[in-house]
């Protein structure tokens, strides 16, 4: 027997038609796994994009902070400035929770920001108050980002193992399903010609028997 078919102690007719099935579902899953290998490909794209548009926004946006908060310090005095901050010193929370994407869990980062109190310099330190949302945001994009990019390293993983698998399915187990399939059936041929020619055989001897008895 080939090193590419599976062992079987005795080849049976039930077991060609257990192999049969096994083969006709290793090529559903095969089929599964390769449209879901496709969502995945196809969602991992999105999401490298998405990316890199997030970097470029984030980029750009703590160029804006620094230039206002420069500002600031060019427009009012230092211990006026790191006043109006301290006191606009915020908590904020990330909260952390999960999404279900073709079967992949996929973080969801959302920031939560604590009751704001405007302190006493609300109007003479306005860059201020505008560098420290300008941060605020960026703090939004940043961690934005850094849900995408884990997103991404979860579905290039889950793409990964998808391949693997269909892999497989593909250059493993369905061909070695196949070529036993192939080799139970010569065995059946074989058997069905070695009983067709004992037949024979026999028919021969019963006829000669006949002719012997009829001359005597």
């Amino acid at each position: 027997m080939s090193q590419q078919t599976f062992k079987i102690v005795r080849p049976t007719k039930i077991e060609l038609i257990r192999l049969r099935r096994r083969l006709a579902i290793a090529r559903r899953l095969h089929k599964i796994l390769k449209d879901r290998l496709v969502i995945l490909s196809q969602e991992l794209i999105l999401l490298v994009r998405e990316a890199i548009s997030l970097r470029g926004e984030l980029h750009k946006k703590l160029c804006e902070c620094q230039e206002l908060i420069i500002r600031s310090y060019l427009t009012y005095p230092a211990d006026v400035v790191e006043s109006y901050i301290a006191k606009r010193n915020v908590i904020k929370t990330v909260i952390i929770s999960s999404k279900i994407f073709a079967g992949v869990k996929l973080p969801f980062y959302e920031v939560e920001s604590g009751k704001e109190e405007l302190g006493s310099y609300a109007k003479t330190a306005i860059s201020t108050e505008l560098s420290i949302r300008c941060y605020d945001e960026a703090l939004k994009l940043a961690v934005k980002l850094a849900e995408v990019e884990e997103s991404i390293r979860l579905v290039g993983n889950e793409v990964s193992r998808t391949k693997r698998r269909a892999n497989a399915l593909e250059y493993f187990l369905i061909p070695r399903i196949l070529s036993t399939i192939k080799y139970l059936q010569m065995k059946f041929e074989e058997r069905e010609r070695e009983n067709k020619a004992r037949m024979k055989r026999i028919k021969e001897v019963l006829e000669l028997r006949a002719a012997g008895i009829g001359q005597s």
